[in-house]
C-alpha cells in the first residue's frame, strides 16, 4: 500500500511494508495473559493452543509506525518521524542549521531554517577581490566577473602616509599626508612622510641646489649633496691684500677681513706661482723669485708648458688649438644669410649688412657705430645693423644674421668667441623696448646663448670680447646667429649691433 504525505508543497510518498496481522492481535490470543510474566497457559479453544506465558515485559514500547521513519528519503531540510498517535510517519522540518544546497550556482554556504534551504553567501568563484572591486556572479553563465566599486567608496590605503583613501576606477587612492609645515634643519633637507610609520620626517633633498648652511662660511658655491651642504670654493679676499696687510675670510662671519703681517713674514700682494711676497720693514710686500723651472700657468688657455724663470711665468707654446670657423667680415664669401623680421602690418624688415664700418650720429642713448673694425687688416669690415646709422623705430619680430653651417662634430670642447660693439635700449616684462639675441643651432633647434634684459640698456663705446661654451650643441651643421627685435615705438634711438672676428674653435685664445 502507498500513502503520500504533503509538506511545503512537496509530496512524499510512502509504501507500506505490510503486516500479517495488527500489532495488538496477540492480546486477544489465548494465553495472552503472558504480560504478567507467570507463564501459566489457559485451556485453548478451537482456534489453537493458548500462548505461553511471557518471559517478562519488553522495556521499549513497540513501534506503532511499522517502519523506521528516519530512513524515508526527503527533500533537503525535511525529515521523517513517527507520529505515535496516528501510528504513521509524518514529514517535519529538520532542527535547523544543517548544510544544504538550494540548487543555485551563485550561492554557497546555505543552511536549513524552518524546513527551507536558504541564506548562504555570494559565490565569488575563488576570485581575488580587491577592496575597490565587487564580484558579480552570473547564474546563467555559471561564472564570476570583477567590477570596480563606485568612485568615492571608502577604502584603506596600504601606505600609512595616506590620511584619507577612496576608490578611484577600481584602485584605492589616498590623499598624502601634508608635511609642508614640518620643520627641517637646513636647506639640504625636505620634509616627507615615512610610509613605515606614517610620520613626517626630515630627509635629504634639493640635490644639487645651491646652499650655504654648513659651518664653513668661507666657502662659496656650495651645493646640496646627499643631504649635506658641501663643495664650493674658498672665498677670495686678496683684493684687501696690500703691502704688509693680508686679506682673509673670517670663518666666524664669512666676511672678508684684514690682518697685519710682521716684517719678514709672507704677504699676499706679491705672491704668485713664481714669486713669494715678503713683508719689508717699510711696510711694502716685496716679490722674491721662487720655483725657477717649476710649472706655472700664464693665464692663456692656448699655451702649454710654461715655467717660472726669475719670478715670471713664461715660455710655453701654443698647443692643440684648432679653429673650425673664422670670420673677419672682409666680405661675405662665407655665405652669411639674413632673416628678416616682421612688422605688425606683416611686411618684412631687414636691417643687417656686411661691409665697411662707419661712425654714426643721431642716437639719443649709448654711443654711435665704431669708425674702425677690430681686425688688424685694412678691410675695415664688420657685420652690423644699419651700418653708419640707427635702428628703425618700428615694432617687429627678430631680425637675424646667420652663419653658414659649421662642422663641429669633433672630440673635445667647442667655443664661440667674437667682438661686439652694441648699443641698445632695455626691455621690461611689460614693455620689451628692445631685445638682443645670440643663438646657436645644434642641428635640430635654435638655442639661446645670451639675451639682453632689463634696465639699463647696453652702451658699448669700444670693442668687447665675448665667448660662450657651445660644446653641448656640437653638430655636423652647427650655425650661430645674432639678432634683435623692437617691442615698442617708444624705443630709444640707438646704433645697435656691430660684430667682428667671429671664431669657433676648441679653446678661447684671442
Amino acid at each position: 500500500m502507498t500513502r503520500c504525505i504533503s509538506w511545503a508543497f512537496v509530496a512524499v510518498c510512502l509504501t507500506s511494508l505490510g503486516c500479517s496481522k495488527p500489532l495488538d492481535s496477540g492480546l486477544d490470543a489465548t494465553g495472552g495473559a503472558g504480560l504478567g510474566g507467570t507463564g501459566a497457559g489457559s485451556a485453548g479453544g478451537g482456534g489453537g493452543e493458548g500462548g505461553g506465558g511471557g518471559a517478562g515485559g519488553d522495556p521499549s514500547p513497540p513501534n506503532p509506525c511499522v517502519i523506521d521513519c528516519s530512513t524515508i528519503q526527503t527533500p533537503a531540510c525535511l525529515q521523517g518521524i513517527c507520529d505515535t498517535e496516528l501510528k504513521s510517519c509524518i514529514i517535519v522540518p529538520t532542527p535547523g542549521g544543517e548544510p544544504c544546497d538550494d540548487g543555485r550556482f551563485c550561492t554557497v554556504g546555505e543552511t536549513c531554517s524552518a524546513g527551507v534551504c536558504q541564506g548562504g553567501e555570494l559565490n565569488t568563484c575563488g576570485l581575488a577581490i580587491d577592496q575597490c572591486q565587487s564580484a558579480i556572479c552570473s547564474e546563467g553563465d555559471q561564472a564570476c566577473t570583477l567590477t570596480p566599486k563606485d568612485d568615492g567608496t571608502s577604502c584603506v590605503s596600504d601606505s600609512l602616509c595616506d590620511i584619507v583613501a577612496e576608490c578611484q576606477e577600481g584602485t584605492c587612492v589616498g590623499t598624502p599626508r601634508d608635511c609642508f609645515f614640518f620643520p627641517v634643519q637646513d636647506s639640504c633637507k625636505v620634509a616627507a612622510c615615512n610610509p613605515a610609520t606614517g610620520n613626517c620626517e626630515a630627509v635629504a633633498g634639493n640635490e644639487g641646489a645651491a646652499c650655504s648652511d654648513s659651518g664653513d662660511l668661507c666657502r662659496s658655491g656650495k651645493s646640496c649633496q646627499g643631504g649635506l651642504c658641501l663643495g664650493g670654493t674658498p672665498k677670495v679676499c686678496n683684493h684687501l691684500s696690500a703691502g704688509c696687510t693680508n686679506g682673509y675670510c673670517d670663518p666666524g662671519t664669512g666676511n672678508c677681513a684684514t690682518r697685519a703681517v710682521q716684517p719678514g713674514d709672507p704677504c699676499d700682494q706679491a705672491t704668485t706661482a713664481c714669486t713669494l711676497g715678503v713683508c719689508a720693514a717699510d711696510g711694502q710686500c716685496v716679490a722674491t723669485p721662487q720655483h725657477d723651472g717649476g710649472a706655472c700657468d700664464d693665464g692663456n688657455a692656448c699655451t702649454i708648458g710654461e715655467t717660472c724663470l726669475a719670478g715670471l711665468c713664461q715660455g710655453g707654446q701654443v698647443g692643440g688649438y684648432v679653429v673650425y670657423f673664422s670670420e673677419t667680415f672682409a666680405n661675405n664669401s662665407a655665405g652669411w644669410t639674413f632673416t628678416p623680421g616682421t612688422r605688425n602690418d606683416g611686411t618684412p624688415i631687414q636691417s643687417w649688412a656686411i661691409g665697411a664700418t662707419a661712425g654714426s650720429t643721431g642716437h639719443n642713448y649709448g654711443f654711435g657705430d665704431p669708425t674702425l673694425d677690430h681686425t688688424s687688416t685694412s678691410d675695415n669690415g664688420v657685420a652690423g645693423v644699419v651700418l653708419g646709422g640707427n635702428i628703425t623705430k618700428v615694432i617687429h619680430t627678430p631680425n637675424y644674421i646667420e652663419s653658414p653651417p659649421i662642422n663641429t662634430d669633433v672630440p673635445g670642447p667647442v667655443w664661440l668667441e667674437f667682438r661686439r660693439w652694441l648699443n641698445s635700449d632695455y626691455a621690461t616684462s611689460s614693455v620689451p623696448y628692445m631685445v638682443n639675441y645670440v643663438e646657436v643651432w645644434d642641428g635640430a633647434t635654435w638655442n639661446v646663448l645670451w639675451q639682453s634684459g632689463g634696465s639699463p640698456g647696453i652702451q658699448d663705446s669700444a670693442w668687447n670680447h665675448l665667448s660662450y661654451d657651445v660644446t653641448a650643441y656640437k653638430s655636423p651643421a652647427m650655425k650661430v646667429r645674432f639678432g634683435y627685435r623692437v617691442g615698442s615705438v617708444s624705443v630709444r634711438t640707438v646704433s645697435s649691433w656691430n660684430i667682428d672676428d667671429v671664431i669657433i674653435a676648441n679653446a678661447v685664445c684671442n
